[in-house]
């Protein structure tokens, strides 16, 4: 377990004093790092809607928050994502996304549902950074899938199928905790 993650949980409450206002702090623990996979992440683009009518593949809506281990947002953290296609496979100029968290740390991009990219569940990879907080480089998986590892399900998301029509599309949420700079 890394220090830092040791000293989120060391302690269950901390008070806070700005202004001379005391607030209570439920720690939380920090979203745990998986490593950022043999992947190139320079080639994300600052939209939000990587998924267009006509792509093949099931539309994906992910909506996520960034906060901070007392579950503040982390408002302006860079969100860089990369995935593999419908089909598994990695796309040098598709599926990466690099978006910024807004002022309650909230982000939401419309994508496409990844295939199973070899051997691996059906994942999204991320780093998110911000100068105030360490660096986080993780990927989260989908629950439902059934080739989801019981040892990673606190970084499995629920994912909710949306009927379109004749076709049909899914909605998934994650709320990421960062842990701050230095600790």
């Amino acid at each position: 377990m890394a220090l830092s993650r040791i000293a989120a949980v060391t302690c269950c409450v901390l008070l806070l004093t700005l202004q001379g206002v005391t607030h209570a702090c439920n720690v939380r623990l920090p979203t745990r790092e998986t490593g950022p996979g043999p992947h190139d992440y320079s080639h994300g683009i600052a939209d939000t809607r990587l998924w267009r009518e006509g792509d093949a593949g099931e539309p994906l809506f992910l909506r996520a928050r960034v906060l901070d281990t007392c579950g503040e947002p982390v408002a302006g953290a860079r969100v860089q994502i990369l995935h593999a296609n419908q089909d598994g496979d990695h796309e040098m100029d598709r599926w990466r996304a690099d978006v910024k968290a807004d002022e309650r740390g909230a982000f939401k991009v419309l994508t496409v549902f990844p295939g199973y990219a070899g051997s691996i569940a059906r994942h999204i990879h991320f780093i998110i950074s911000h100068p105030k907080h360490e660096q986080l480089v993780t990927r989260l998986f989908f629950k439902n899938d059934p080739a989801v590892d019981h040892g990673i399900e606190d970084l499995a998301m629920v994912l909710e199928e949306i009927p379109r029509g004749e076709e049909k599309g899914w909605v998934a949420s994650y709320e990421f905790i960062l842990t701050p700079a230095g600790q």
